[in-house]
Parts: C-alpha cells; sequence; structure tokens
C-alpha cells in the first residue's frame, strides 16, 4: 500500500470519527428527551480525548480546518469535564489524618462474581469503619462472614438477584432501615451513624440501571424520591440538620443533567469533584469506564478522600472514601 492511499484511508477513518463525535456530543445535549440520548451523556471524557486525537491526527496530515473542527468539538465536552480533571493539573490540598477521620468503602458485588477470596481478601485490607455493599446475595452474606462478623452494627437485606444492599458499621447506626425508593423489590438503607465527630445520615443506594425507556423512568423516580427524603438546600448558617451523607451505585454519571438536578434540589455536593473523576465502571472496558459509584455529602462534612480501589472481580470498581464532620 502507497503512502497516498494509506494517507486517504486515514483521513476518512478520521473525517467519519469526528462525525461519529459530533452526532454523539449532539445526543448528548439532547439528554432530558429520553434513555438513548441520556446515554451519550456519560461519555464526555472519552468525547475529549477523541476529539482531541483526531485533531492531532489531522494536523499530520496537514488538514488544519478539520483539526479546527475537531478541536471545536473538544471545547463543549471539555466544559462538563474541566471540573474533575482540575485536581490532576492542580491537586487539592490533603487533609491531615485526624482522630475523627471515618474511612467508607463502597462497592458493588456483582451478584454474579464469584471471585469471594478476592473481595474477602480486599475487604480485609482496607478494614475501612463503614462498608457499603450491593448486589449482596445470600451467598456473598455466607461467604463475607468472616469480614462482616466485625462489624457490630449493620442493615443488610440479602436478595438473589442484583437488589440486595447492606451497611456495615463499627459505629452505632440509629434508626437503620431499608427502602425501595419508589422501586418495588430494590433495597437501600437509611440510617444515622454516631461517628466520633457526631451524628451523621447516610443513605446507601442502588439504583436501577437506565438501560431502557421503563427503566430510566424508574431510576428517575427513585432520584426525586431521595430528593424528597434528604429535603431541600439548608438555610445559610444552619446547623440544626445532620449533615447527610449519600453513597452508592446511582447508576448515572456527574454528566447527567439529572445527577446535576438532584444536586440542586438538595444542595448537596459531588465529594468527588475536588478529588478526580475516577471511573468505576465496567473494570473491563478501558477506556469506556464511566464514574456511576458516588459519594455526595453536605458542606458540612469535610470528605478528605475519594479514590478508586483495586479490581476485585466485580464488574465495579470499589469508591474509597475518607470523611470527617466539623464542629
Amino acid at each position: 500500500m502507497s503512502w497516498i492511499t494509506a494517507r486517504r484511508q486515514l483521513e476518512k477513518l478520521a473525517m467519519v470519527g469526528t462525525a461519529v463525535i459530533a452526532s454523539s456530543s449532539v445526543l448528548a445535549l439532547a439528554a432530558r428527551a429520553g434513555w438513548f440520548a441520556e446515554m451519550f451523556s456519560h461519555f464526555r471524557v472519552q468525547y475529549t480525548l477523541a476529539s482531541l486525537t483526531l485533531a492531532f491526527a489531522f494536523l499530520l496530515l496537514r488538514r488544519r480546518r478539520l483539526a479546527l473542527v475537531a478541536v471545536a468539538l473538544a471545547v463543549p465536552n471539555l466544559w462538563y469535564v474541566s471540573p474533575y480533571l482540575l485536581p490532576i493539573v492542580v491537586p487539592a490540598s490533603i487533609a491531615q489524618p485526624g482522630g475523627d477521620d471515618v474511612s467508607v468503602v463502597s462497592l458493588n458485588l456483582l451478584y454474579r462474581n464469584k471471585r469471594h477470596s478476592a473481595v474477602r481478601d480486599y475487604l480485609e485490607r482496607s478494614n475501612a469503619d463503614v462498608l457499603v455493599l450491593s448486589e449482596l446475595t445470600p451467598q456473598w452474606v455466607r461467604e463475607l462472614q468472616p469480614v462482616t462478623k466485625r462489624y457490630p452494627y449493620w442493615m443488610s437485606v440479602d436478595r438473589r438477584s442484583p437488589w440486595g444492599l447492606g451497611v456495615f458499621s463499627r459505629y452505632p447506626l440509629l434508626d437503620a432501615h431499608a427502602a425501595d425508593l419508589g422501586v418495588r423489590g430494590s433495597v437501600n438503607v437509611v440510617a444515622t451513624v454516631a461517628l466520633p465527630g457526631g451524628n451523621v445520615q447516610l443513605i446507601a443506594v442502588h439504583l436501577v440501571s437506565p438501560t431502557r425507556p421503563n427503566h430510566t423512568i424508574r431510576r428517575n423516580r427513585q432520584l426525586a424520591e431521595l430528593a424528597s427524603l434528604l429535603g431541600p438546600p439548608k438555610a445559610t448558617g444552619d446547623g440544626t440538620r445532620t449533615p447527610r451523607l449519600l453513597i452508592g451505585d446511582m447508576n448515572l454519571t456527574p454528566f447527567s443533567p439529572f445527577f446535576a438536578d438532584f444536586l440542586e434540589q438538595t444542595g448537596m455536593e459531588d465529594a468527588r469533584r475536588v478529588h478526580g473523576l475516577h471511573g468505576t465502571w465496567p473494570t473491563w472496558a478501558l477506556p469506556l469506564q464511566i464514574a456511576i459509584d458516588h459519594c455526595i455529602s453536605d458542606p458540612g462534612l469535610d470528605v478528605t478522600r475519594v479514590a478508586r480501589g483495586p479490581a476485585v472481580g466485580s464488574d465495579h470498581y470499589p469508591l474509597e472514601i475518607t470523611l470527617r464532620r466539623r464542629g
């Protein structure tokens, strides 16, 4: 194959790639229109990287106008992505460990996952103060008993399906109960955790995956129920309400408009924002991993660390969190 022929083929591939990124970005802007369009809103990091790669390819091919088109495609996606990339450019100051620091591990176990020993070993090594474990089946309950028996306080409902969930804590769980958030059969846990620095309201969730229209309706119903449960934003200086902490698999990314709506309705903050994006699903699909496991908190909590843990056989990476309560 001659260089001229190879150059033409490469140019055609780059132009096709540009058309794909352009159409995907437009669909992402229409995410409120339906589940199909929303799926495209989750991959803005990938669109940004692909657009910049295409721009570089067009420069090599001496197609400067097309390179400018590719850069222009990167700009709107970069607008969404940049707050999560900023910690890479300007690292956040790391809070010094304190006596009231509390560690949390959130992990979607994957109910079909057979690597029980890998999960056990990881949870033993992490030695977290609080565990949030979703897709908790009766078999997982048995396999993790050597770990969970170390936690005197727990609220757990297992299912022979993806919808079991448990919270296991070294600190007392007050008023702990399960909630389906408007979707029968699903399990989410609401509890007040008596932490050393004061009580925190913990909501541990696993929301419906929006892979079809009726599933999206159910997930959005759960988001509405969550917003109602958590309540509206606190008034400035209002210290009367227990700080809120939402952790778990929400089955949407920070780039979905429904995620932004939820933060606005509750006045809570995306705690991972100052710590980097950390795609958590699916473990096997680099570079298509997206951030659907979350830690969302009130400003009254200092979330000093949000990081991705190692692969342990699930299709999700664990989310590792360290927090302390102010005051």
